[in-house]
């Protein structure tokens, strides 16, 4: 397939059909093709309101995860770039992407100027789910050993340090969750109990005693754990990554929507709902353990 024809594949999704050809052809032509999806990005930063009108408009999906798969650091500060707008634009042409994958997709990229993403972290105009991408970001480079935990974690005590979590809870309490799946040290342990105690978080996602327990897991444990997790591996399969999306089964009715919101499921994609769900019943099911760790203790 020439070039252009390959972009002329992956420019729309059309037909509900997963564009197996253009896309092998695209990792095949590897260096031929990166220049054009690097652009690609470029012009989706400049016709963001054009897209957002666009929903069967791919190229700039594709984009991302062929330039993750890639390892491609140019392409870092250009998805920076692009993610830095503020507002939830971003969120109306990526859905599902910004909230599942833009983290690892970003430490995929990564260039080693960490500057970027805590600068994603630190800005109050960035769409919150943007801001909290950029943690798993950080978390992600500490599962694949490219960043220390330490640093990491000395970086998450200057955040609650620097951020005015009264007017941000939501996002203290993403940071929380963050620390915990990296296990808190000591002096983090303190700085969260503070917080807690000045009721800053959402203990809708999470709790103290999650903290708590997180600690007296190790270190060890944690990053193991992280580990087995795909939100905090490096994209290196973009076929793979993206050829079971709802999005691509033609047979399966599809949500009329005004952005390619619902990539992966026909479901709600809001990440912050998945995550008090899924957190309320860690929560029920730590609690109904140590009822019966409290029982066989009597007996």
């Amino acid at each position: 397939m020439e070039l252009d024809t390959i972009l002329a594949a992956l420019e729309e999704n059309s037909t509900q059909k997963f564009p197996y050809e253009a896309i092998s052809q695209a990792i095949a032509r590897k260096e031929e093709i990166t220049p054009l999806l690097l652009t690609a990005l470029e012009d989706t930063k400049a016709n963001l309101k054009e897209i957002a009108q666009k929903p069967s408009y791919f190229l700039h999906i594709y984009a991302l995860f062929l330039l993750a798969q890639f390892r491609e650091t140019s392409a870092y500060p250009l998805i920076v770039d692009l993610f830095s707008v503020p507002g939830d634009i971003v969120y109306d042409i990526t859905g599902d992407i910004l909230t599942e994958d833009l983290g690892r997709i970003l430490a995929s990229v990564y260039d080693g100027n960490l500057s970027l993403i805590k600068g994603l972290i630190e800005d109050l105009d960035v769409f919150e789910s943007v801001r909290t991408a950029g943690l798993t970001a950080l978390e992600t480079l500490v599962a694949q050993n490219v960043l220390s935990r330490e640093s990491v974690l000395d970086y998450f005590k200057h955040l609650f340090s620097i951020l005015p979590n009264d007017e941000d809870y939501e996002f203290s309490s993403m940071l929380v969750i963050s620390c915990i799946d990296l296990c808190p040290d000591e002096e983090l342990l303190t700085i969260i109990r503070s917080v807690f105690k000045k009721d800053l978080i959402d203990e809708m996602l999470v709790v103290m005693e999650e903290v708590e327990e997180a600690f007296e897991v190790g270190p060890e444990k944690a990053l193991a754990d992280l580990r087995e997790q795909r939100h905090y591996r490096f994209v290196e399969d973009a076929i793979a990554e993206m050829e079971w999306w709802a999005c691509f089964q033609e047979n399966k009715p599809r949500q009329v929507r005004s952005a390619p919101l619902g990539l992966y499921w026909d479901l709600e994609p809001d990440r912050n709902k998945k995550q008090k769900a899924k957190r309320k019943k860690k929560r029920k099911m730590q609690k109904q353990a140590r009822k019966q760790n409290r029982a066989k203790k009597k007996k």
